[in-house]
């Protein structure tokens, strides 16, 4: 039986724990914060965002992965991607893991579809990353 990451370390504000009843579905698992996954500090405007765009990819890759769980099996992706200043993401790319996988499939298509969708950066921020920034998320089934 294959497990989908149920608790996660949430940026710098600690455990958070989703249950099968949450609304709020579990993230994808980013194993505990290697150097797969980069974040900024929560209390910068970067962090903030980052956050933000982090559970909403978990969200929309979790409902993916549910779908489709018995087909993927025990796998592993890392997506590198670029989130531009009017909150759309492009340059989706698998950095690490087969391409051609379903995992990597739906890891993509859940960072597309999570485009735009926490809105164009701040003032403050757009000043810090005035051309947006590259980063990728891992993605895993074990």
């Amino acid at each position: 039986m294959h497990k989908i990451l149920a608790t996660i370390v949430s940026i710098g504000l600690g455990s958070m724990t989703y249950g099968q009843d949450s609304k709020l579905a579990s993230p994808p698992d980013i194993f505990n914060r290697t150097d797969d996954t980069k974040f900024a500090p929560i209390t910068s405007e970067l962090g903030k965002y980052q956050h933000k765009l982090y559970l909403q990819i978990g969200t929309r890759w979790n409902q993916k992965i549910q779908k489709t769980m018995s087909q993927i099996g025990t796998n592993r992706v890392v997506v590198k991607f670029r989130v531009n200043p009017d909150g759309k993401n492009d340059n989706i790319s698998i950095a690490e893991g087969k391409p051609e996988s379903e995992l990597a499939t739906i890891s993509k298509e859940a960072i597309l579809e999570s485009s735009g969708s926490c809105g164009e950066f701040s003032e403050a921020l757009k000043k810090e990353k005035p051309n947006g920034f590259d980063w990728q998320l891992p993605f895993r089934i074990y």
